[in-house]
């Protein structure tokens, strides 16, 4: 997820768009050490995360194996790729290993991502490798178009939105926007259209310039602009 982000030597220099402070360089990006066991990181998860880096990376191997992507446009000039061959068990296992692995977190960046009583029913879905069904916490993603007006290229704190009935999150990672509705049904409409399917596809939004500029200004409360 990070690809990109490292400098020569393999740092990452953290910033909190919160708080708007510059943090100490981190050798390998947001991570943990002790809060996981062995098997669990290096097994479980470790091979949740190589197949969707071929996902979103791309790579050599059994082409009949990866997804395939094709550029569609919808009937509101929406850009989209519509993805097929999609593992939906592990590629749907992975994202969520995501919002699970920040709510269990001991870095400031995720403090606000608490799943509460969801955190051990993802967890039980992890070890049991067991996706759910499309009602699941469903989750989708976006893709923000790298532009000259201001940075899409990061890691932000993640954004929760909840109220009583309501929780979902929202991570900007590396310029992909991954949204996860957590309880209640936070914009049924969106996420029936951008959440992982059991029949092993899922459509991926492509955010314009624009969009992609306005997003980031109303994700951070905040306009960064490249001078």
């Amino acid at each position: 997820m990070y690809k990109g982000l490292f400098d020569e030597n393999h740092f990452i220099a953290p910033f909190d768009l919160i708080k708007f402070e510059r943090k100490k360089l981190l050798p390998n990006g947001y991570y943990d050490s002790n809060i996981l066991c062995e098997n669990c990181d290096n097994v479980i998860l470790g091979n949740l995360e190589s197949y969707a880096s071929f996902v979103i990376w791309g790579g050599q191997g059994n082409p009949d194996y990866y997804p395939r992507f094709e550029k569609r446009i919808n009937n509101l000039n929406q850009r989209f790729l519509h993805l097929t061959n999609l593992d939906y068990k592990k590629f749907k296992l992975f994202l969520l290993s995501i919002v699970w692995r920040a709510s269990v977190s001991r870095n400031r960046i995720f403090e606000f991502v608490s799943l509460g009583e969801h955190e051990d029913l993802i967890r039980k879905m992890l070890i049991e490798n067991n996706p759910g069904s499309i009602n699941d916490y469903p989750v989708g993603i976006f893709i923000l178009t790298q532009n000259d007006r201001g940075p899409t290229k990061m890691i932000s704190n993640p954004i929760p939105i909840k109220n009583d009935k309501i929780l979902s999150y929202h991570f900007l990672i590396n310029g992909l926007v991954i949204n996860y509705s957590i309880a209640g049904q936070a914009d049924k409409e969106l996420y029936d259209h951008i959440t992982i399917k059991e029949n092993n596809t899922m459509d991926i939004f492509i955010f314009n310039e624009k969009e992609s500029t306005d997003y980031i200004d109303c994700y951070l409360k905040n306009k960064l602009r490249y001078k």
